[in-house]
């Protein structure tokens, strides 16, 4: 932009040096010319212009626009540094002919009056809005409660959507809670899902929630992986096998079973529905639950052998007194 504004500087000043008479319509130093692509054998030569039926001017110009020209020195050729735009608007259009009377030209950035630019758009809604074919990008760094706003396919500051026929995509951030918000919108502007992503400045992360409630991680709805792994666990219960152990009797836990419904030390089905479970907490207790149910069945097996040996050596007695008493007979 800074260069620009000197091209414009260095052009006022040598037609201000080269001026010494009235020239132009009405002394306006300002000729008029409809064919910004005249060669300058037919008459072009460097300076100011007006038209009110632009030919090789920006596509889509019509009525009146401005045109400043500076040629090449010799009227042979076709080179030329232009720049263009309509009496009615703020935009501006550069180009450099390269002997070419119908080269395109490009738009030049400027910002409106409100402090917005747009590129690939004459109508920015956001301070930065970025335009293709249908869909684009804005961005915007006030309003709505947060301190910026970057959106896909969606004029982040009114909410509009480039193309209809896509969805919308819109990350903010500030609000009361000062977070990273990300968000889906359908084709009429709705949202989807308000809170798709939320990263809170504590690095807290939610996923259909906005609320993490401190965890780093919140997800409302159902969750699949294929591996998770839990690390750092605090006496993992393979102390239950050593010899120091004392196994609670099955008796006492009937008797908590009985008056409590659930196992010792395993969150109750309310505590579960009050305060969620902590599933790695929850494991390791089901793990200790597991290995005195082992040693439980390690000391039943003891005495069911214990029990056998017994029943073997009453059936040996039983069988010795009948076969004796078969003998006394006969």
């Amino acid at each position: 932009m800074k260069n620009l504004v000197l091209v414009f500087f260095l052009i006022l000043v040598i037609k201000s040096v080269k001026a010494q008479t009235t020239w132009g319509d009405s002394n306006s130093r300002t000729d008029y010319r409809d064919d910004a692509g005249l060669q300058g054998n037919a008459g072009a030569i460097s300076g100011f212009y007006q038209t009110y039926n632009p030919i090789n001017f920006p596509s889509g110009a019509n009525s009146w626009w401005h045109l400043l020209d500076v040629r090449h020195s010799n009227p042979a050729n076709n080179y030329a540094m232009q720049i263009a735009g309509s009496f009615f608007d703020q935009n501006l259009y550069f180009r450099k002919t390269n002997n070419n009377a119908a080269q395109a030209w490009s738009r030049v950035i400027v910002e409106t009056p409100d402090g917005k630019v747009g590129i690939g758009t004459t109508n920015p809604g956001s301070n930065l809005t970025i335009k293709g074919i249908s869909a684009g990008v804005s961005i915007h760094c006030v309003g709505q409660g947060y301190f910026g706003s970057l959106a896909f396919n969606r004029e982040s500051a009114t909410g509009s959507i480039f193309d209809p026929t896509g969805y919308a995509y819109q990350i903010n951030n500030g609000g009361p809670d000062k977070s990273l918000h990300f968000q889906i919108y359908n084709g009429n502007g709705s949202a989807v899902t308000g809170d798709a992503l939320t990263l809170s400045p504590s690095g807290n992360l939610g996923i259909s929630t906005a609320d993490t409630h401190g965890y780093r991680l919140a997800v409302n709805g159902a969750a699949i992986a294929t591996s998770i792994t839990v690390k750092e666990f605090n006496q993992w219960p393979d102390y239950v096998f050593k010899a120091q152990y004392n196994l609670t009797k099955l008796s006492d836990i009937k008797t908590y079973v009985d008056q409590h419904h659930h196992l010792p030390e395993i969150p109750s089905a309310q505590e579960i529905e009050t305060n969620g479970a902590n599933l790695g907490e929850l494991v390791k207790l089901q793990m200790k639950k597991i290995e005195e149910l082992t040693l439980y069945l390690i000391e039943k097996d003891k005495k069911d052998q214990k029990q056998q040996h017994e029943i073997n050596r009453l059936k040996q007695q039983v069988t010795a007194l009948l076969a004796g008493k078969h003998h006394i007979r006969n």
